[in-house]
């Protein structure tokens, strides 16, 4: 729910191996439609509602959202091969644009999802509730059922693991200073997870009180868009302090790596951004 069901390819070919990312993309239509069917059992016309809409929201993709990626993934490459020590503030500049590109590509599709949610009927709301129940269950236990420590380790392991994927192999030295400023980090999670949880009640609580489209879109564009408003000012404070500390972590790591793991870096996205504008170009002579 935090991408939204519509969206979740948006991110997800961002993920998967940059020579998958046309085949994900081509059948992005049938991936989505899987998706939002896997949250609650919908009758025969919420179905053709989800197809034609997720339809809709892949042609405004195709059209609107990859040439943004592409823009996003060139500033990023930049980044990358800077010859000197990056700075915190320059990452703090990618993170936002990705933050405004993620919102960019989310808000077509919650008028269309809240329009669906209103729909539902009581046993699919009881079917939806206990699915957001089940995947925060699951989250948390990957997140954070172990001790501190355990969890502290768990979250650095994750980190090596993306850093190894987008620059390639890692000295034990690299490995070493890399896992302790992982550990180091503020541990946010469990606000992220207790959030989700309010704002999936929230939402499950306007569906039995049949609130309307609006008023769950209103719900929705808040949540989503402007995740900063429901938390605490405690809660924000934390969420910033690691924001913080996470964009001076990737510039200092940045300055860890060798010339041939920067060189690593600009292939890997290199080959997205050219993926992506092939596909991008398709998209644009098909119309």
């Amino acid at each position: 729910m935090k991408k939204s069901l519509f969206v979740l390819l948006a991110f997800a070919i961002l993920a998967c191996g940059c020579s998958t990312v046309g085949l994900v993309y081509r059948n992005a239509d049938w991936y989505l439609q899987h998706k939002i069917k896997g949250y609650t059992s919908f009758n025969a016309t919420q179905k053709e509602t989800i197809r034609k809409e997720v339809s809709n929201y892949m042609s405004w993709h195709r059209k609107s959202a990859l040439p943004e990626y592409i823009n996003f993934l060139q500033n990023l490459n930049g980044a990358a091969q800077y010859d000197g020590q990056l700075k915190a503030e320059q990452i703090t500049l990618l993170r936002v644009h990705l933050l405004n590109l993620y919102r960019q590509t989310l808000e077509p599709a919650i008028r269309p999802f809240a329009q669906l949610l209103s729909s539902l009927d009581k046993q699919q709301i009881q079917e939806l509730g206990r699915t957001f129940a089940e995947n925060v269950k699951k989250h948390k236990e990957e997140v954070l059922g172990g001790n501190q420590e355990e969890n502290l380790d768990k979250r650095a392991e994750k980190t090596l693991d993306f850093l190894k994927w987008l620059a390639g192999n890692l000295s034990d030295e690299q490995e070493q200073k890399v896992r302790e400023m992982s550990r180091s980090l503020p541990f946010v999670s469990p606000i992220y997870i207790q959030q989700r949880e309010i704002n999936q009640g929230k939402l499950i609580a306007l569906l039995n009180d049949h609130a309307g489209a609006e008023k769950i879109a209103a719900f929705l564009t808040t949540w989503m868009l402007a995740t900063e408003m429901p938390r605490t000012s405690q809660q924000q404070r934390a969420i910033q302090s690691y924001e913080d500390a996470t964009d001076e972590m990737i510039a200092k790591i940045h300055g860890l790596l060798t010339d041939r793991q920067k060189d690593h870096m600009h292939k890997v996205i290199s080959s997205y951004i050219k993926d992506m504008q092939i596909l991008s170009t398709a998209a644009h002579t098909a119309r």
